[in-house]
């Protein structure tokens, strides 16, 4: 049994009636596809515990497909080495404007999917147009930049700095900020003309798929970004090791860094992680105790103590 191309979902916020259309196949090449061996995993609404579909569940097979997909791309003549910044920022500006139009539904859908309460869902759609803008405005920095000349005080040769995407990057997000942690992950690659794998977290990966299309709706070329839902051992495996992953980018628990470090060493690839814990906070003599007071309690105990 595949997935079904969409599932609409009512709800009722102050007693008006929404419906929320939500897909839930693998976005791959520009496009809705089942997966190779026809898995799926079911997503759950965690306000009543009940099914809110099933999702496509990515394997090795997909994984594959999508990485392929991603390097085509990234060698292509209308992204990746080829790209300019200015390109890239029309594409972060233009995803900048399809999510300010579609940012009710995508907070909404966050918020079923999730669970976090609408407004902080919307918050989350606000910081997210705003990186698309501010990572369009360093693309075209970037341009400017480019081939720019070093003294290095000899007339042998010379020295000059290239700006190049470092490949395809392997994203893996976690559960508690779905779309914006995607963002964070997509957006900065894209301003690189990097190209990108992204596997959300199976406990709530709705709105990085509409994610997917959205990038490809603002001009992201086919393959720029493919979108690739499943459980951890049968997609986040894959990425992780695979040979054509240039970088893995991954937010979640450190039990799971661990892995998917080891997994990447087998490159060698590059790897960030954002882990948990608290971090430290320094007050000096001269601070405004009240604001620094108000933004500890809200960096500890913002989202549910997750920030």
């Amino acid at each position: 049994m595949t997935a079904p191309w969409y599932v609409a979902f009512e709800v009722k916020p102050n007693q008006f009636k929404v419906m929320v259309e939500f897909k839930t196949k693998l976005f791959i090449d520009g496009q809705w596809v089942n997966p190779v061996l026809g898995g799926q995993f079911a997503s759950y609404n965690p306000a009543t515990g009940e099914i809110l579909t099933h999702v496509s569940n990515s394997t090795k097979e997909d994984i594959d497909i999508a990485v392929q997909s991603a390097k085509a791309c990234l060698y292509s003549k209308n992204w990746g080495y080829a790209s300019t910044g200015a390109q890239r920022a029309a594409v972060l500006r233009k995803l900048g404007e399809i999510i300010t139009a579609r940012k009710n539904e995508l907070a909404r859908l966050d918020s079923i999917d999730m669970g976090k309460p609408l407004r902080e869902a919307l918050a989350d759609m606000n910081d997210a147009i705003d990186a698309c803008s501010h990572f369009a405005s360093l693309a075209e920095e970037q341009d400017l930049k480019q081939e720019e000349e070093i003294n290095n005080n000899t007339t042998d040769f010379i020295t000059r700095i290239r700006h190049e995407p470092i490949g395809v990057v392997g994203a893996i997000t976690p559960w508690n900020y779905p779309f914006l942690m995607g963002i964070w992950k997509v957006v900065p690659a894209i301003a690189a003309g990097c190209t990108i794998v992204l596997k959300p977290s199976e406990y709530a990966p709705l709105s990085c798929l509409l994610l997917g299309e959205m990038c490809f709706e603002a001009g992201l070329p086919a393959g720029g970004l493919n979108v690739v839902p499943g459980l951890g051992p049968d997609a986040g495996t894959p990425l992780s090791a695979h040979p054509g992953v240039d970088k893995v980018s991954f937010t979640g628990s450190a039990p799971t860094a661990r892995k998917v470090m080891a997994l990447a060493a087998s490159g060698p690839r590059a790897v960030s992680m954002e882990l948990g814990g608290k971090s430290p906070i320094l007050v000096f003599a001269d601070a405004d105790i009240d604001g620094a007071v108000d933004w500890i309690i809200t960096g500890i105990l913002w989202g549910s103590g997750q920030v």
